[in-house]
């Protein structure tokens, strides 16, 4: 199982998945807040101040971002069963490629209208967590592929 390079990728791929919910996906600045987006929520880094969103509106987020590490999980735990893991890592592409989707098109853009503040994605290093996951989600889709390619050439030989 840990001697195939997909194991690798997929076990990469989870933990930038994982640590989606650790670190601020963008950061928002106006003249009177200072807001970071989190896959969990909106946060408003001013001491004392409200929530500009309830939780339960990112809640979408957080559940693509936790089926991304679960498909890769499951991916590295389906290792004798190389269609299934084809299939999960498939999966895991669709929900990285939503995850980036929702960011970029319908949550920044959406808190951006909503409280008239300026997106700024070099204070979050989150942003790039889904990209990384997305090329390691498509690099172990290839190796699961070739090696597939060579138990089936290997199934000919005999």
């Amino acid at each position: 199982m840990i001697q195939r390079i997909q194991t690798v990728y997929l076990f990469l791929a989870a933990a930038c998945s994982v640590a989606l919910f650790f670190f601020p996906v963008a950061s928002f600045l106006s003249d009177l807040t200072y807001q970071k987006l989190f896959i969990t929520g909106l946060a408003n880094m001013a001491p004392g101040s409200p929530a500009a969103m309830a939780p339960s509106l990112v809640l979408p987020l957080a559940a693509v971002g936790a089926l991304m590490a679960i498909m890769a999980l499951a991916g590295i735990l389906s290792y004798k069963k190389r269609e299934l893991q084809l299939r999960l890592v498939m999966f895991g592409i669709l929900f990285t490629v939503i995850m980036i989707a929702g960011i970029f098109f319908l949550y920044v853009p959406l808190i951006e209208k909503k409280l008239s503040v300026v997106p700024d994605y070099s204070g979050g290093i989150g942003i790039y967590f889904p990209l990384i996951a997305l090329v390691l989600f498509i690099l172990a889709n290839r190796a699961i592929r070739r090696d597939d390619m060579l138990v089936k050439s290997l199934d000919r030989l005999r």
